[in-house]
């Protein structure tokens, strides 16, 4: 039978022994970790006379993982596993591997031109080429390659116990840190359980003023160990206390939990807020970055916490319309109105021509609970004024419409994921009336909260 381990493995699987992974002379061996998304178990499936057929990965829902009084123990559905990859009868000898990505994956990747990881919907050509998008009529033309997530073997030693790797063409974090590693002593291990303070002195009531720690026995921490450093966040922060924004600035303070007694849903409310926090093109020239007056007579001061374009203009004497008085179809405020709206939205010089954009960042600052993650839905609105007229503006597709957003398909006006708290939009023109929306909402807990505000942002200004 052939043997794939060394001999003193082979006598510990054979014996069924547990041994101590701290002990220096079993320090190359790494426990299995079922929650692990590097850690996996591979099966090689045999004929009767053990002639190799095939391996594959098995399915995690197909093992499980347990503790017996105190020691480990994996239970893989053999059964199951074949059944899944069509040998429902027959004689089989299977061979389990339990691995742990350390140099790529079995796994295979998409990437664009750049070489960027590409993470989205695709369709296939019919002459093999693989673009974005579900069909190509949903395609921006961008065309993707298969690559498996490996290194390639450059160099093996005389001596056959080295070898030298070198990356892809790929970028993507996790693959080329998980290079960096291989080549370093250096870790990082994070602690499963929390780690409590023990007071310095046993007279002390409190651990206040503690120097020693108290590390829960699951942890796996091992003898090479001693010496690292030991990191623990915010340990001496009781509470966090937003600093008050600068006028005209923005608001830039962190998303906080805000609380009220009447609120639904255990008296939690969200509101939802954006500010423009970047601006790349030094096309600024006046207004209010923070957006705070719009915010505040379109909400009423925050008291209005869902909106929708289709709502009726409550200082409908600021603006000018297209047809009926709603947000959407507001073309341009009034520099006499009674509120003198125009002065406070953000005003932008014109771009030296239609073919440079305005690139603009909006962030969200809304009110909402932390360490929770919301939907964020952003729309961009609005109107563009050409000499024969004003027209909505279009998501820009090639060299033609108003605006891009980046990240987003060509055309769109909206962008929406989870945690997206901000954007970055192109502005292309030289008299844009924009408007933008934002909505936040966790529908699992029936949290929802969407602000629009006409015309904030204008390029007219010379």
């Amino acid at each position: 039978m052939e043997l794939r381990l060394e001999e003193k493995d082979y006598n510990i699987l054979y014996s069924g022994k547990t041994i101590d992974t701290d002990d220096a002379n079993y320090k190359y061996i790494a426990s299995f970790d079922p929650n692990s998304e590097d850690d996996y178990v591979e099966a090689l499936i045999h004929d009767a006379e053990q002639n190799f057929i095939q391996s594959v990965i098995v399915d995690r829902e197909d093992y499980t993982y347990n503790e017996i009084e105190g020691k480990p123990e994996i239970k893989l559905n053999t059964g199951t596993i074949l059944r899944k990859i069509g040998y429902d009868r027959g004689k089989y000898v299977i061979k389990y591997n339990f691995l742990r990505k350390k140099a790529g994956s079995y796994e295979t990747i998409l990437v664009d031109e750049n070489s960027d990881r590409y993470i989205g919907d695709y369709h296939v050509m019919p002459d093999g080429t693989i673009m974005d998008g579900v069909s190509h009529e949903d395609s921006t033309g961008k065309i993707l390659q298969v690559k498996e997530l490996k290194y390639f073997i450059q160099e093996i030693s005389p001596s056959r116990n080295e070898i030298r790797i070198v990356p892809q063409k790929i970028k993507d974090n996790k693959y080329i840190s998980s290079f960096v590693n291989l080549q370093t002593r250096n870790n990082e291990y994070v602690f499963k359980n929390d780690v409590r303070l023990f007071p310095s002195d046993e007279q002390k009531p409190v651990a206040r003023d503690s120097d020693k720690l108290y590390v829960s026995s699951n942890e796996n921490l091992r003898p090479n160990m001693v010496g690292g450093v030991l990191s623990i966040n915010d340990a001496f922060i009781e509470q966090i206390i937003p600093p008050t924004p600068q006028p005209g600035e923005g608001n830039l303070f962190e998303e906080i939990d805000t609380v009220d007694e009447i609120g639904p849903n255990g008296g939690v409310v969200v509101n939802a807020r954006f500010a423009i926090t970047d601006e790349t093109t030094n096309f600024f020239a006046s207004g209010q970055k923070d957006l705070r007056t719009f915010y505040n007579l379109f909400t009423k001061g925050g008291t209005i916490a869902n909106m929708s374009l289709e709502d009726s203009v409550i200082i409908e004497n600021d603006f000018n319309f297209e047809k009926e008085k709603v947000i959407k179809n507001v073309i341009g405020a009034k520099d006499d109105g009674p509120n003198r709206i125009l002065q406070y939205c953000a005003q932008f010089r014109r771009q030296p021509d239609e073919e440079t954009p305005m690139i603009l960042t909006l962030s969200s600052i809304s009110s909402r609970p932390q360490n929770v993650a919301f939907e964020y839905e952003w729309t961009i609105f609005g109107y563009d004024r050409e000499s024969n007229g004003t027209y909505p503006i279009t998501g820009r597709i090639g060299a033609t419409g108003d605006v891009i957003i980046e990240g987003e398909a060509a055309g769109s006006l909206t962008a929406v994921g989870v945690d997206k708290k901000q954007i970055t939009i192109q502005l292309y023109g030289r008299d844009l009336r924009i408007g933008v929306g934002l909505r936040i909402s966790r529908p699992a807990a029936g949290l929802e909260s969407s602000v629009f505000l006409p015309h904030v942002i204008y390029n007219g200004g010379s």
